[in-house]
């Protein structure tokens, strides 16, 4: 297996940042820590009711919430779980297709305040004979709060392209 490179070369003395791995450098059993975290705030999650036009009350409202399970308001699951997505982007930046996802499991509620960190295990990786210049891969992403907890468990399947087939690394921009 290659190593992990960090940059490109795209001339003489000239490098550019490189990010995303191979569909041949994933094996079943890697994990990966996705990082930095990210604290979210409330306002965080009123803006996310907003842009999904979720009204729940016990996203915005400190008065209803008081009354519920956790007697404070909750993070919106579409942000946490956009946001544990996100996280991936530089391990996963060669993935050519988002497949589909088989889990998508919120097991902890999230809080304005409360940081979010992202890992992710390969579950498996298989050739995709419908694509010569992508593999399959299925992951698992936790979302785990600055406890450690595990507030989210996602498992998707990626197509990720195979060593040379993404014209963007190829690019100088």
């Amino acid at each position: 297996m290659s190593s992990f490179t960090a940059y490109v070369q795209t001339g003489e003395k000239r490098y550019r940042e490189r990010f995303g791995l191979d569909f041949e450098q994933f094996a079943v059993g890697q994990k990966f820590k996705h990082r930095p975290g990210l604290t979210l705030s409330q306002q965080d999650s009123r803006d996310e009711c907003l842009d999904t036009i979720n009204q729940q009350m016990l996203h915005f409202d400190e008065q209803f919430a008081l009354h519920g399970e956790w007697k404070r308001c909750l993070m919106d699951s579409t942000l946490t779980t956009k946001v544990v997505i996100g996280m991936t982007w530089k391990t996963f930046a060669k993935r050519v297709q988002l497949c589909g996802f088989d889990e998508i499991t919120l097991t902890q509620p999230m809080f304005g305040g409360d940081t979010l960190y992202a890992e992710s295990e390969i579950i498996a990786v298989a050739d995709e004979p419908d694509h010569p210049t992508a593999g399959r891969v299925k992951v698992r992403t936790l979302g785990l709060n600055q406890r450690g907890e595990t507030v989210a468990t996602l498992v998707y399947d990626l197509l990720m392209a195979r060593a040379g087939q993404d014209d963007f690394t190829r690019l100088d921009y």
